[in-house]
């Protein structure tokens, strides 16, 4: 409630200056409450909300969380402050209706990981949507329009074949609840799982994305603001994950077991081919774009090897992938507004004359290259386990593994084409000399992202500790 009704707030009254200190408030309060009930959770299932709303239609306002959700309303409610506070150093019309948005989407998206009913799970899902949709349609960059309706229509695509999923099952729960405890214990029949697991994953393939719905991404990335990329890749993807636990596991076993080694190999594939495209990437933004639906590939491939090892480590992987890409958007916001470009074909020399923002470039790099002892190699670590497990599992895991040789060697040559070289003019009128280091802003947005990463790489028990109950009771 908090972040809808400051966004509210900030729609009225529109204060050109306070709306980001205002927007910062909010979501820090979101971010303290969600820390303490992480401190607090007991284990199991809790629920704090649960009225009937059009019960004929088995639509109930039943609100909770067990370990998963609860890990899934951590990672929204911290990483939302730093995505508010990058928008600190871009040139923003109507600032108050941008954090207005940013805040609405938080609010979305807590509806989806406490909704404890199918179809309430729905409404927030394509709520969480609205909002970035006018984000980029009214804010983002060159050729907006096109890539937003195309981005649009992708997803509501997904959301319909979901929605035709959600109305089946409850058509068949007998007493025609939509509540997740009802239709987790319907028990279809194998032909019927077999093609309900494409209505119900269809969406969730493409909000992740993997492999081959995915060419919604790049443009998307590179077309949207600083902000709106941060939501689309450290928060909104992982309804995807959130999705496939909540709803693909628990009502198709049965279709998962068939489709699962499909699913497995199109996630790697697409994991690799993603990797492969980074590297002959020049532009630094679209790198990182291809980068994320690298390691989303891996992440979808180590859920599907469907053990303990395989889930965990994608739950553990979702919080470090939130944690890499907000960290590695604001570089390349940092490194655009000292050159002018993203374009490394440009670059080259920065850290002669940024060599603190090239410091915080590299330890942001060693998570991305899951350097043992950071976030990414213990989520990683775990999935390649999970993936190991499976029947026929050692090629599917000596192809997932390349990605991180093909990960170490795009994100080296990002670093080595903006930060090492000769001395490089970047546009008309500037020189190197001219460009400052890091500054104040730059140190409290990177640090504190980059001691998490270092902090859960050695020590992670705490997020495994939080989903372990869960996963178990999954499986």
């Amino acid at each position: 409630a908090i972040p809808f009704i400051t966004g509210l707030l900030l729609l009225v009254s529109r204060p050109p200056a306070q709306a980001r200190t205002i927007a910062m408030v909010a979501t820090l309060a979101c971010a303290v409450i969600a820390l303490a009930q992480c401190w607090q959770y007991p284990g199991g299932e809790l629920t704090f909300i649960e009225r009937d709303w059009v019960p004929d239609w088995g639509l109930r306002l039943k609100m909770g969380y067990d370990g998963i959700g609860l890990l899934m309303l951590m990672l929204t409610a911290v990483i939302f402050p730093f995505i508010i506070a990058a928008g600190a150093k871009e040139n923003q019309e109507n600032p108050a209706v941008v954090n207005a948005l940013l805040l609405f989407t938080q609010s979305f998206l807590f509806g989806v990981f406490t909704a404890q009913n199918a179809f309430l799970f729905y409404i927030f899902y394509e709520l969480s949507l609205v909002p970035l949709f006018f984000y980029l349609l009214f804010w983002g960059g060159a050729n907006r329009r096109a890539i937003t309706m195309r981005f649009f229509i992708y997803t509501l695509l997904g959301g319909l074949a979901l929605l035709f999923g959600i109305a089946y099952c409850v058509v068949q729960e007998p007493s025609h609840s939509a509540d997740f405890s009802a239709l987790h214990a319907l028990h279809l029949p194998y032909d019927t799982q077999v093609w309900l697991f494409w209505a119900l994953f269809l969406a969730f393939a493409v909000k992740l994305p993997i492999f081959p719905f995915h060419s919604w991404q790049p443009d998307t990335y590179t077309m949207a603001p600083l902000q709106g990329t941060m939501v689309l890749g450290g928060v909104l993807l992982k309804m995807g994950l959130f999705g496939v636990l909540r709803f693909v596991f628990p009502l198709v076993p049965l279709g998962t077991e068939h489709w699962r080694d499909l699913v497995v190999w199109l996630s790697i594939i697409g994991a690799i081919y993603a990797g492969w495209i980074a590297f002959r990437q020049t532009d630094l933004k679209r790198l990182v774009a291809y980068s994320s639906l690298s390691h989303v590939g891996i992440l979808c491939a180590g859920l599907f090897a469907w053990n303990t090892y395989g889930i965990t480590g994608s739950l553990y992987q979702a919080f470090a992938h939130a944690v890499l890409v907000v960290s590695m958007l604001y570089i390349v916001g940092a490194v655009q507004r000292r050159t002018g470009t993203t374009d490394l074909s440009v670059m080259g020399g920065l850290k002669l004359k940024s060599p603190r923002l090239a410091a915080l470039f590299f330890l942001v790099m060693i998570n991305a290259v899951a350097l043992p002892l950071t976030q990414s190699f213990v989520g990683e670590w775990l999935m390649f386990n999970g993936l190991w497990q499976m029947e026929g599992g050692l090629w599917m895991t000596v192809a997932a593994v390349s990605t991180i040789i093909l990960g170490a060697v795009y994100m080296l040559y990002a670093y080595q084409r903006v930060m090492l070289g000769p001395d490089t003019r970047v546009k008309p009128g500037v020189l190197l000399s001219e460009i400052a280091d890091a500054d104040q802003a730059d140190h409290l947005f990177l640090v504190p992202l980059i001691a998490i990463t270092l902090v859960l790489g050695f020590f992670p028990a705490p997020v495994l500790d939080l989903v372990q109950g869960s996963v178990q009771t999954l499986l």
